[in-house]
């Protein structure tokens, strides 16, 4: 009964903190200058359209509860504004060629590639901007967190893993869990040490947050693989069949071992909690989710 009665406590933490999210999020759009409409709706469509906020939930629950809440709460909501953007890019025709995202028509299909490209910039540096601008934090922090977030997800980050994506990238030689890293496992090495400098932290539970980001970070992808191949559209909100030619993990070495691979990092995930010097269920319990979620997919893991 008091594991119930935990889990269900741990829940609405969780809920209220996806409500605050979504009520900051919006906030931080409306930030009193003038935007076209038709960009601002846009980048509207894109970003309060749904979504499980993963990610700026996983950021505020790495920061210990009193460490710099509204600091951590617009960290978050950047993250959340970066990530999208890279939604919005993967999905033009140019890159993955999708229509669908989390339940709704791609930002290009409403608005046309032009406009989706310029929502997907204006969303990039509005969350750059929130982090240079963050009240309550010293100078050079804010300096650092930028610094950490645009190489994550510039030409040695999130950009160079579409690229080979895309090209093969001629004369680089890389394995698909390098490529993979690149596309989704530097961010979340990005917000585990944007989180140490947040809160200033020791070097073991830097070292923690390091090892729970790169193994999250490598059970999304792989799951993202297994899910791409396996689940339906109406399941996941967006299009699957992208990776159809790919070099993808469940193409190079099939679906048992891309199982194996994303089991073997969850579990390494749940391990590495120890060492972050945080409250470890609530972020078990999102794990759990997203674990759960790839039963509903009929993903036999």
């Amino acid at each position: 009964m008091r594991n119930n009665t935990s889990r269900e406590a741990h829940g609405l933490r969780i809920q209220n903190l996806k409500s605050q999210v979504e009520e900051r999020l919006e906030a931080l759009l409306e930030d009193g200058g003038y935007a076209p409409p038709n960009l601002l709706a846009a980048m509207r469509h894109a970003l309060l359209s749904g979504g499980k906020r993963f990610r700026p939930l996983l950021f505020i629950l790495t920061v210990p509860q009193g460490d710099d809440r509204k600091a951590a709460l617009d960290i978050g909501c950047a993250l959340e504004m970066v990530h999208t953007a890279s939604l919005i890019l993967d999905d033009l025709p140019c890159m993955d060629d999708a229509d669908l995202r989390r339940d709704k028509p791609a930002t290009h299909k409403v608005f046309g590639q032009a406009t989706a490209i310029l929502a997907a910039i204006s969303l990039l540096t509005r969350g750059m901007n929130i982090l240079a601008a963050l009240e309550g934090v010293p100078g050079d922090r804010r300096a650092r967190l930028v610094a950490v977030l645009s190489q994550a997800v510039g030409h040695t980050g999130l950009a160079a893993g579409q690229e080979v994506d895309l090209t093969e990238a001629p004369g680089i030689s890389m394995n698909v869990e390098e490529k993979n890293w690149l596309k989704t496992g530097r961010f979340f090495s990005a917000m585990a040490e944007m989180a140490s400098i947040l809160s200033d932290r020791g070097e073991e539970e830097t070292v923690g947050l390091s090892d729970l980001a790169f193994h999250i970070g490598s059970a999304f992808q792989a799951l993202d693989d297994l899910l791409d191949a396996t689940a339906a559209p109406e399941d996941l909100g967006k299009n699957v069949g992208k990776d159809i030619g790919k070099s993808t993990m469940i193409n190079d070495r099939g679906e048992a071992a891309t199982r194996r691979t994303y089991l073997s990092h969850l579990n390494s995930a749940n391990e590495a909690l120890a060492r972050c010097g945080i409250e470890e269920e609530p972020i078990c319990l999102m794990l759990q989710s997203i674990h759960q979620m790839a039963f509903r997919n009929d993903v036999p893991v």
